[in-house]
Protein backbone atom coordinates (compact mmCIF):
# COMPACT_ATOMS: atom_id res chain seq x y z
CA UNK A 1 0.00 0.00 0.00
CA UNK A 2 3.01 2.66 0.56
CA UNK A 3 4.42 1.74 -2.52
CA UNK A 4 0.88 2.64 -4.16
CA UNK A 5 0.46 5.95 -2.21
CA UNK A 6 4.43 7.47 -2.82
CA UNK A 7 4.23 10.24 -4.91
CA UNK A 8 8.08 10.08 -5.72
CA UNK A 9 7.99 6.73 -7.51
CA UNK A 10 4.81 8.09 -9.50
CA UNK A 11 6.66 11.60 -10.52
CA UNK A 12 9.86 9.69 -11.72
CA UNK A 13 7.73 7.21 -13.83
CA UNK A 14 6.08 10.71 -15.06
CA UNK A 15 8.86 12.63 -15.93
CA UNK A 16 10.14 9.58 -17.76
CA UNK A 17 6.98 9.70 -20.36
CA UNK A 18 6.65 13.44 -20.24
CA UNK A 19 10.58 14.14 -20.62
CA UNK A 20 10.76 14.78 -24.41
CA UNK A 21 7.29 17.24 -24.40
CA UNK A 22 8.49 18.64 -21.09
CA UNK A 23 12.29 19.46 -22.87
CA UNK A 24 10.34 20.77 -26.09
CA UNK A 25 8.76 23.17 -24.34
CA UNK A 26 11.16 24.02 -21.72
CA UNK A 27 7.84 23.22 -18.95
CA UNK A 28 7.58 21.14 -15.76
CA UNK A 29 5.50 18.58 -14.92
CA UNK A 30 3.53 21.50 -12.44
CA UNK A 31 3.11 23.42 -15.22
CA UNK A 32 1.70 20.39 -17.36
CA UNK A 33 -0.79 19.59 -14.89
CA UNK A 34 -1.65 23.49 -14.26
CA UNK A 35 -1.86 23.47 -18.15
CA UNK A 36 -4.11 20.12 -18.38
CA UNK A 37 -6.51 21.28 -15.45
CA UNK A 38 -7.60 24.09 -17.12
CA UNK A 39 -8.10 22.93 -20.47
CA UNK A 40 -9.78 19.54 -19.42
CA UNK A 41 -11.80 21.19 -16.23
CA UNK A 42 -13.70 24.15 -18.15
CA UNK A 43 -15.77 25.23 -15.28
CA UNK A 44 -12.74 25.44 -13.08
CA UNK A 45 -10.48 28.62 -14.46
CA UNK A 46 -8.90 30.76 -11.41
CA UNK A 47 -5.59 29.54 -10.02
CA UNK A 48 -7.55 29.33 -6.65
CA UNK A 49 -9.60 26.56 -8.60
CA UNK A 50 -6.19 24.08 -8.88
CA UNK A 51 -5.13 24.70 -5.98
CA UNK A 52 -8.13 23.46 -4.23
CA UNK A 53 -9.41 20.59 -6.50
CA UNK A 54 -5.93 19.54 -7.93
CA UNK A 55 -4.00 19.97 -4.38
CA UNK A 56 -1.05 21.82 -5.77
CA UNK A 57 0.77 24.20 -3.79
CA UNK A 58 -0.22 27.97 -4.13
CA UNK A 59 3.63 28.14 -5.03
CA UNK A 60 3.74 25.88 -7.87
CA UNK A 61 0.39 26.93 -9.39
CA UNK A 62 1.61 30.99 -9.28
CA UNK A 63 4.96 30.23 -10.94
CA UNK A 64 3.23 27.93 -13.61
CA UNK A 65 0.61 30.39 -14.43
CA UNK A 66 3.25 32.86 -14.74
CA UNK A 67 5.89 30.72 -16.90
CA UNK A 68 2.55 29.50 -18.86
CA UNK A 69 1.66 33.26 -19.79
CA UNK A 70 5.51 33.93 -20.68
CA UNK A 71 5.35 31.22 -23.02
CA UNK A 72 1.58 32.23 -24.63
CA UNK A 73 -0.26 29.05 -23.44
CA UNK A 74 -2.55 31.03 -20.92
CA UNK A 75 -4.18 34.49 -20.89
CA UNK A 76 -5.77 36.24 -17.79
CA UNK A 77 -9.11 37.34 -18.00
CA UNK A 78 -10.82 39.67 -15.94
CA UNK A 79 -14.79 39.10 -16.01
CA UNK A 80 -17.09 42.50 -16.59
CA UNK A 81 -19.74 40.96 -13.32
CA UNK A 82 -16.87 39.99 -11.07
CA UNK A 83 -13.33 41.61 -11.80
CA UNK A 84 -12.12 40.00 -7.90
CA UNK A 85 -10.98 36.78 -9.75
CA UNK A 86 -8.49 36.81 -12.45
CA UNK A 87 -9.77 33.93 -14.99
CA UNK A 88 -7.07 31.87 -16.86
CA UNK A 89 -7.95 31.13 -20.79
CA UNK A 90 -5.91 28.16 -22.60
CA UNK A 91 -5.06 29.99 -25.73
CA UNK A 92 -4.93 28.21 -29.15
CA UNK A 93 -1.06 28.34 -28.71
CA UNK A 94 -1.09 25.54 -26.38
CA UNK A 95 -2.81 22.78 -28.32
CA UNK A 96 0.40 21.34 -29.77
CA UNK A 97 1.60 21.00 -26.18
CA UNK A 98 -1.88 19.48 -24.74
CA UNK A 99 -2.11 17.03 -27.45
CA UNK A 100 1.33 15.87 -26.88
CA UNK A 101 1.10 15.32 -23.40
CA UNK A 102 -2.62 13.86 -24.17
CA UNK A 103 -0.65 10.96 -26.39
CA UNK A 104 1.98 10.47 -23.62
CA UNK A 105 -0.10 10.33 -20.64
CA UNK A 106 -2.50 7.99 -23.24
CA UNK A 107 0.83 5.43 -23.68
CA UNK A 108 2.28 6.30 -19.69
CA UNK A 109 -1.21 4.67 -18.48
CA UNK A 110 -1.45 1.64 -20.70
CA UNK A 111 1.77 1.24 -19.76
CA UNK A 112 1.02 1.82 -15.69
CA UNK A 113 -2.05 -0.78 -16.62
CA UNK A 114 -0.27 -3.34 -18.16
CA UNK A 115 -2.00 -6.82 -17.28
CA UNK A 116 -4.62 -5.34 -14.70
CA UNK A 117 -8.03 -5.86 -16.06
CA UNK A 118 -10.49 -3.27 -16.62
CA UNK A 119 -12.33 -4.44 -13.58
CA UNK A 120 -10.07 -3.64 -11.44
CA UNK A 121 -9.27 -0.38 -12.70
CA UNK A 122 -12.63 0.45 -12.34
CA UNK A 123 -12.22 -1.02 -8.18
CA UNK A 124 -8.83 1.09 -8.01
CA UNK A 125 -11.01 4.20 -9.04
CA UNK A 126 -13.68 3.60 -6.49
CA UNK A 127 -10.88 3.21 -4.08
CA UNK A 128 -8.82 6.20 -4.81
CA UNK A 129 -12.19 8.68 -5.34
CA UNK A 130 -12.84 7.44 -1.24
CA UNK A 131 -9.67 7.90 -0.05
CA UNK A 132 -9.27 11.54 -1.57
CA UNK A 133 -12.64 12.24 -0.49
CA UNK A 134 -11.48 11.25 3.04
CA UNK A 135 -8.10 13.42 2.70
CA UNK A 136 -10.37 15.87 1.82
CA UNK A 137 -13.10 15.64 5.17
CA UNK A 138 -9.94 15.30 6.81
CA UNK A 139 -7.95 18.58 6.09
CA UNK A 140 -11.68 19.98 6.62
CA UNK A 141 -12.25 19.07 9.74
CA UNK A 142 -8.93 20.59 10.83
CA UNK A 143 -10.01 23.80 9.76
Amino acid sequence: MELLLNGHQYRRFQEAYFSAVLEKYALNLADIRVLLFLYEHKSYDTARDIVEKHYLAKSYVSKSVEKLIEHGFLERKHLQEDRRYVHLLVKEEALPVIEAVRQQRQRMLERLFQGISSEHIEVLQEIAGKISSNITDMKRSEN
